[in-house]
């Protein structure tokens, strides 16, 4: 288990990226694909304000901010799944439900409430998916909110976090829903914590990456 502290977005992907490739164990995907990896990496992000996006991240800015505007409000792109719908339009039965909307207005009415949680598996779903050699299910888990002392804390759960090309913009467009529901519920927003139970890096597929940018760690594999 790795804890770490880091006061951006930024500084946590560019010291993980070198962490896994010298320290993380050897592993094969279901669908046979080799991955270096760290299990339970647990970063808290300081100063989650900082947003500058690392030169080393393959696929830079607008990456970035396109994640974060479809994770916010959708996008007309058609997915097996995509986490704008597990959140805020989950499906149960011929219903869809705001989890965001919920949190908002439970932590009006309740600021000290330890039920502000929003979830994405659709076991329905998502467990015949998981019974097939491919096909894609969520990534993030779990979001829960809490306030203390007036200020809104965010934690993520990720069962699988593709580092060298995924974590960047997930956290970040985390961060700003999270900042979207502090300003809604009329607080600041305090902090950021990402739990990946397997942080990863596809090393064969992502070679070139990594010979671009972290070059001196391909010594590592």
């Amino acid at each position: 288990m790795l804890c770490i502290k880091k006061p951006s977005v930024r500084a946590s992907y560019e010291y993980l990226v070198e962490k896994i490739l010298k320290d993380g164990e050897d592993m094969t995907t279901e669908d046979g694909q080799k991955c270096r990896e760290l299990r339970d990496t647990v970063i808290e992000i300081t100063n989650p304000k900082l947003k500058s996006i690392s030169p080393k991240y393959p696929l830079g800015k607008k990456a970035v901010e396109q994640y974060t505007n479809n994770l916010l409000y959708g996008s007309e792109n058609v997915f097996s799944y995509d986490y704008h719908g597990r959140l805020f339009e989950y499906p149960l039965n011929d219903d869809k439900i705001n989890q965001i909307d919920f949190i908002i207005e439970k932590l009006k009415e309740q600021r000290n409430s330890r039920r502000c949680v929003a979830i994405t598996w659709q076991p329905n779903i998502d467990i015949e998916v998981s019974k097939k050699d491919r096909g894609s299910v969520p990534c993030l888990q779990f979001v829960q909110f809490l306030i203390r002392d007036n200020k809104l804390y965010q934690t993520v759960l990720f069962r699988s976090n593709d580092l060298m090309v995924a974590y960047h913009a997930n956290a970040i467009g985390l961060i700003a829903l999270g900042e979207m529901v502090a300003e809604k519920v009329g607080v600041d927003y305090g902090g950021y914590v990402h739990h990946a139970v397997s942080m990863h890096i596809y090393v064969d597929r992502d070679r070139d990456y990594i010979k671009k940018y972290f070059n001196d760690y391909l010594k590592y594999l």
